[in-house]
C-alpha cells in the first residue's frame, strides 16, 4: 500500500496517469484493431486483455469513469474468448472494434459544459428577429474577467468601482441586441481592433488619428447597468504593448561543433535559431528585425562591450524586453564584471555540454514570455491597499487586494500569487501569523512574502523575517521602489521554480525530483511492446529510519538521509534515475536491466548500506536497508500500480527472514477460490468498489435515484463484477456479508446526502441467502432507526429466479421488509406465466424487466407482451423499470409502451459519484 500521507505523491501519480493515457489508448487501440483484422492469436489477444484489464482498474482509481466503464465493456468482450479458446465470429470482432474506437474519446479531457440558453437571462422572443443574434444580459461586474492583456484599463482610485474600460460607442440596429442590449458578440471583435490601436500600434499613430479613434469610443458605463455613470479619461502615456514574441534566436557563432549541436538542440525546443557569423551581421539584422534573445557566442566575448553597446540602442527603439545571453570560456572576476557592464542578462561559463546550454537558452525564453507577475496585497487599510495596487497594475503586474487578513487562505489557493505583500499590524491577526501559517503550506513555502510596514523598530523587522519573510519594506515608498522590489523578488521566484522543473536532478545528492521519475515511469509503461520490455522498480526502505527522527530530530534526521540518497544514486547507470519517495524511502527505476540484474543489483546495494556508516552530528549512524523489486509486465497498469508492487514486495521481505530482497509476483485471481481470497481481504478492508447508475423516471418526476453496482479489483488489477463475485462469495459462504458490506455502505451514503439536505433512494441488489439470515432483519431495523433513515430511501431487489426457487423464504422477507417501510424490487422479470400470477402474490413495488426488453429490436419483437406486462404490473400497483437502455429510440419505444423508469448507459454511465441532474433527465 501507499503511505497513508501520500496526498501530494497521489496527486503526482494521477498528473503523470493522465499525461500519458491518451498513448496508452492509442496503443491498445491499434493492437486490438491488428488483433481484429489480422490472424486471431491467444497469446497475443491475452496480452491484450491484460493491458485492458490494469488499464480499466487504474482510470476507475484516478475517476475516469467513462474510460474504466469502456475499458470494462472491452475486457468483458474479450473474456469468453480467452477462457474457452474459441474463435471469434465477424460480428464478435466488429463489436470489439468499435468499442475500441469509442475507447479515444473516452479517455480525452471533459470538454467544458455547455451551458443551455435557460442558464442565462434572454430577452423576450417577441423582440427577436431573424436576423439579429440573441443577446446576454452581462453579469454584475463582469468587467473583472477581462486581465489587462486583453483591455487597456485606467486604474480606478474607487474602491471596488471598475476601471474606466474604453468602449466602442454603441450604434444603432442591428448592432444592438433586442430591448436595447449591445450585441456583445459584435462589441467583442470592435473592443479588441479598439484595444490594438491603443497597443502597439499606438506607440506609431498620429495625435489627430488617436483623436479620431477616441471620438468613436463611449463610456464604459453603457455595457455596465449596475455600476455609476463614469466619465472617459484620455489614455495618458500610454505604455506600449510588448512586442509579439515569435520564438526567435539571434545566435553569433563561429564554425566550432559547440555551435552547431545547440543551433539544434534550441532548435528542437521549437525556436527559430538564426545563425550568424560576424558582429556585423548581427548588427543589420538587428537594424531591421528584432529576435526574442540575442546570444553570444564564446569566440565573440573578447567584443562584448561594443557589441553590449549596440544592443542597449537597440533596446532604447523596440518595445519590451530584448534580453542578451553570454557564453564565455572565462569564469573569472574580470569576465563577469565585463559582462555585467555590457548589459547581459545571463553570463553562461564553458565548458558545457550542448544540452545543458540549451536548457539555459530554453529557461531565459520562457522567462521572458512569463505572464505578468501575479501579486497578492494583504492589508487591511483599503486605501493603502488600493495604492500598492494601482502602481503595480500600472507596471503590468496583476493583483489582487485582499482588505479581510483571515480571507487570505481561502484566496491563496485560487489566486496562487508569484508574491505577497504583507501588512505588519492588521486585526485578528498579525502580519507575522499569517506568514508562519502561510508558510506551513508547502505550495507556497518559497513564495516570496514581502512586508510592507511602517513600523520603523529594526527589532520588529528581524521578527518578521524570522517568522518566514523574505524583505521588509518601510512606508512611505516611492512607486518606482515598490515595482523594482516586488518585480525582482518574483522574477527570481519563478526562475528557481522553472529550474527544479528544468533541472530534475539534485546536484549534491545525484537523486532526481519524484516527479520526475514518476513521468518517466509513466512513459515506460505506455511503450507499445510491453511484453518484450525489461528494466523495473527498486523500493528501498531505510530501517529504523523513524525511531532516528524521534531521537535525533529533524536537524540530524535531513542530513542523514541525503547522504544515503547519495549513496544509493552512486549505484545508478546514466540511464537510471534514482529519487526519494517518502520521508524514509528511495526509488531506482532502470529502464532496461533484467530481473536477475535488478536483484543483483538490489543485494548489493543493501550490503553497501549496511557496511557503511553515516557520520552524522560527529557521531557514525549504521544504516540498513531492505528492498522490493517489480518488473515491467502486463498486469502492471500504470506508475501507482508498479510502486504498489515494489513496496508490497520490500514489505513482504521485512517479514521473510534472512532476506532484505524479494522480487515482486503479481497474485493473478484464478477460479473462484482467488477471488474468494479477495473478497475476504475486501471485506476487511473495505476494498469493495461501488458504483452508482441513475434510474430516471420518465414521468418527470425528478426523484434522485441510483442503481448500486458491486465492483471488485484484484491485485492484478482486474476489475471483478457483481456476477462473478457474488458466485465466488457463494462458494465461499461470504455472500451474506458481502450483501451486509453493501447495505451498510449504501446506509451510510443516504446518511450523509440527508445531512445535505438531498435526499435519495439507492436500489440495491441482495442475494438469496439474505432472506435465510435471521438477524437481517433486526440488524436493518437499528440501523435505520439509529441513522434516522427513511425507510423509503432504501430498495432491496432480488432475482426471479432465486424468488420462484425459494418462494416461502423470499415471499416472508420481502413482508418484513415493507412493514419497515424499504422498498421491494423483482428483478430480471419477463413475461412467463409463473411470473404473471406471481403479481398477485409477492409484495413488490417494482418490477425490474428482462433485458431481453431492452437488447437490439427486442422492443420490438416483444412489443406486444411487454405491453400486456405493463399493464398487468400497473394494474397490481406496481412500477416498471427497464434496466440496460442504451440508446434513445429504445428509451422512446419503452416510454410508449407505458414503462415508469429506465436506467443504462443511455441516462448515464455508472460511476462513483451522486452527481446526476434529474431536474433535466425528461426525454
Amino acid at each position: 500500500m501507499l503511505p497513508r500521507d501520500d496526498s501530494q505523491q497521489n496527486a503526482e501519480l494521477r498528473q503523470a496517469f493522465l499525461k500519458h493515457l491518451p498513448r496508452r489508448v492509442e496503443t491498445v487501440r491499434k493492437r486490438g484493431h491488428r488483433v481484429c483484422r489480422g490472424v486471431w492469436d491467444v497469446n497475443t489477444v491475452t496480452l491484450l486483455f491484460q493491458d485492458v484489464q490494469g488499464l480499466a482498474g487504474a482510470a476507475g482509481r484516478y475517476g475516469l469513469v467513462e474510460a474504466s466503464e469502456r475499458l470494462f465493456q472491452i475486457e468483458q468482450l474479450l473474456a469468453p474468448f480467452i477462457r474457452q479458446l474459441r474463435m471469434p465470429t465477424a460480428e464478435d470482432r466488429t463489436g470489439i472494434e468499435q468499442q475500441l474506437d469509442a475507447l479515444a474519446a473516452a479517455a480525452e479531457p471533459p470538454a467544458p459544459t455547455v451551458r443551455s440558453a435557460r442558464d442565462f437571462a434572454i430577452a423576450p422572443a417577441e423582440k427577436l428577429s431573424s436576423n439579429i443574434p440573441i443577446a446576454l444580459t452581462p453579469p454584475a461586474e463582469y468587467w473583472r474577467r477581462f486581465s489587462h492583456r486583453d483591455v487597456q484599463m485606467l486604474s480606478s482610485e474607487d474602491s471596488g468601482a471598475a476601471p474606466k474600460v474604453l468602449a466602442l460607442r454603441v450604434a444603432a440596429e442591428p448592432d444592438t441586441g433586442p430591448a436595447g442590449m449591445p450585441n456583445l458578440n459584435e462589441l467583442n471583435s470592435r473592443l479588441v481592433n479598439a484595444t490594438s490601436v491603443f497597443g502597439l500600434e499606438a506607440a506609431h499613430a498620429d495625435h489627430d488619428e488617436r483623436k479620431r479613434v477616441a471620438a468613436e469610443l463611449a463610456p464604459a458605463s453603457a455595457l455596465l447597468p449596475s455600476q455609476p455613470p463614469a466619465v472617459v479619461r484620455e489614455v495618458a502615456a500610454a505604455k506600449p504593448a510588448a512586442r509579439p514574441r515569435t520564438g526567435r534566436v539571434f545566435y553569433l557563432s563561429d564554425i566550432a561543433p559547440f555551435g552547431r549541436e545547440l543551433s539544434q538542440q534550441v532548435g528542437a525546443f521549437g525556436f527559430v535559431v538564426e545563425r550568424l557569423e560576424s558582429p556585423e551581421e548581427l548588427k543589420e539584422m538587428l537594424g531591421s528585425l528584432a529576435p526574442d534573445l540575442i546570444v553570444i557566442d564564446s569566440g565573440f566575448f573578447d567584443q562584448i562591450e561594443h557589441l553590449g553597446e549596440f544592443v542597449k540602442r537597440v533596446r532604447q527603439r523596440v518595445p519590451g524586453r530584448l534580453p542578451l545571453l553570454a557564453f564565455s570560456h572565462s569564469n573569472d572576476l574580470n569576465a563577469r564584471l565585463k559582462a555585467m557592464r555590457a548589459g547581459v542578462d545571463a553570463f553562461v561559463p564553458l565548458p558545457m555540454p550542448a544540452h545543458e546550454a540549451a536548457l539555459r537558452v530554453r529557461e531565459l525564453m520562457q522567462t521572458e514570455g512569463d505572464d505578468p507577475f501575479k501579486v497578492m496585497i494583504v492589508e487591511d487599510d483599503r486605501s493603502q491597499a488600493m495604492f500598492a495596487e494601482s502602481v503595480l497594475r500600472k507596471a503590468g503586474m496583476e493583483c489582487l487586494a485582499v482588505t479581510e487578513p483571515l480571507d487570505t487562505l481561502e484566496k491563496l489557493e485560487r489566486f496562487k500569487p508569484d508574491l505577497i505583500l504583507m501588512d505588519l499590524y492588521m486585526p485578528n491577526i498579525s502580519g507575522m501569523e499569517l506568514t508562519a501559517i502561510i508558510r506551513e503550506r508547502d505550495q507556497f513555502i518559497n513564495t516570496p512574502i514581502v512586508f510592507l510596514s511602517g513600523e520603523q523598530d529594526s527589532e520588529k523587522h528581524f521578527e518578521a523575517l524570522s517568522a518566514g519573510g523574505d524583505d521588509f519594506l518601510s512606508k512611505p515608498i516611492r512607486p518606482k521602489f515598490l515595482i523594482s522590489a516586488v518585480t525582482n523578488r518574483a522574477r527570481r521566484a519563478r526562475l528557481l521554480a522553472r529550474k527544479r522543473v528544468l533541472d530534475p536532478k539534485d546536484s549534491t545528492t545525484g537523486l532526481f525530483h519524484r516527479t520526475f521519475v514518476i513521468d518517466r515511469l509513466n512513459e515506460l509503461l505506455a511503450h507499445e511492446d510491453r511484453a518484450q520490455q525489461s528494466g523495473g522498480v527498486l523500493f528501498i526502505e531505510i530501517e529504523g529510519a523513524q525511531s532516528l527522527r524521534e531521537q535525533k530530530g529533524l536537524a540530524v534526521y535531513e542530513p542523514l538521509m541525503r547522504q544515503v540518497g547519495a549513496t544509493i544514486a552512486s549505484y545508478a547507470r546514466p540511464d537510471e534515475l534514482a529519487s526519494r519517495y517518502g520521508d524514509s524511502s528511495f526509488l531506482l527505476l532502470s529502464p532496461a536491466r533484467g530481473i536477475d540484474d535488478l536483484e543483483r543489483l538490489a543485494r548489493q546495494m543493501v550490503d553497501g548500506l549496511a557496511k557503511e556508516l553515516v557520520e552524522v552530528d560527529q557521531h557514525s549512524v549504521p544504516v540498513s536497508g531492505r528492498i522490493g523489486i517489480a518488473g515491467f509486465t502486463p498486469q502492471i497498469a500504470d506508475a501507482a500500480d508498479m510502486l504498489n508492487a515494489a513496496e508490497r514486495a520490500c514489505s513482504r521481505a521485512k517479514s521473510t527472514a534472512g532476506n532484505n530482497v524479494l522480487i515482486y509476483k503479481p497474485e493473478v485471481i484464478t477460479g473462484t477460490g482467488g477471488i474468494a481470497d479477495a473478497i475476504r481481504r475486501a471485506l476487511a478492508t473495505d476494498g469493495f468498489q461501488l458504483l452508482f447508475q441513475p434510474i430516471v423516471s420518465l414521468h418527470s418526476t425528478g426523484e434522485e435515484q441510483y442503481e448500486v453496482l458491486l465492483r471488485l479489483r484484484g491485485d492484478a488489477g482486474e476489475i471483478i463484477g457483481a456476477v462473478e463475485v457474488i458466485e465466488a462469495a457463494r462458494n465461499a459462504n461470504l455472500v451474506a456479508a458481502v450483501d451486509r458490506w453493501c447495505l451498510a455502505q449504501c446506509l451510510r451514503v443516504i446518511e450523509d446526502r440527508k445531512r445535505q439536505g438531498r435526499p435519495v433512494r439507492l436500489f440495491v441488489n441482495q442475494a438469496v441467502e439474505s432472506t435465510l439470515d435471521d438477524e437481517r432483519i433486526p440488524w436493518l431495523r437499528q440501523q435505520l432507526e439509529t441513522r434516522r433513515i427513511p425507510p423509503d430511501a432504501l430498495t432491496l431487489e432480488l432475482r426471479l429466479s432465486d424468488v420462484l426457487a425459494h418462494m416461502r423464504e423470499a415471499l416472508a422477507f420481502f413482508e418484513a421488509i415493507r412493514k419497515l417501510g424499504v422498498k421491494v424490487v423483482v428483478d430480471e422479470y419477463d413475461g412467463g406465466l409463473t411470473a404473471l400470477q406471481l403479481l398477485s402474490v409477492v409484495s413488490a413495488d417494482y418490477l425490474k424487466l428482462s433485458d431481453r426488453y431492452t437488447k437490439a429490436n427486442g422492443g420490438a419483437e416483444y412489443a406486444n407482451e411487454l405491453r400486456t406486462l405493463v399493464r398487468a404490473a400497473h394494474d397490481a400497483g406496481k412500477y416498471v423499470i427497464a434496466s440496460k437502455v442504451e440508446t434513445a429510440q429504445s428509451a422512446a419505444s419503452l416510454w410508449t409502451l407505458g414503462v415508469d423508469l429506465i436506467q443504462g448507459n443511455f441516462v448515464q454511465q455508472p460511476g462513483t459519484e451522486l452527481g446526476f441532474d434529474f431536474s433535466a433527465s425528461a426525454l
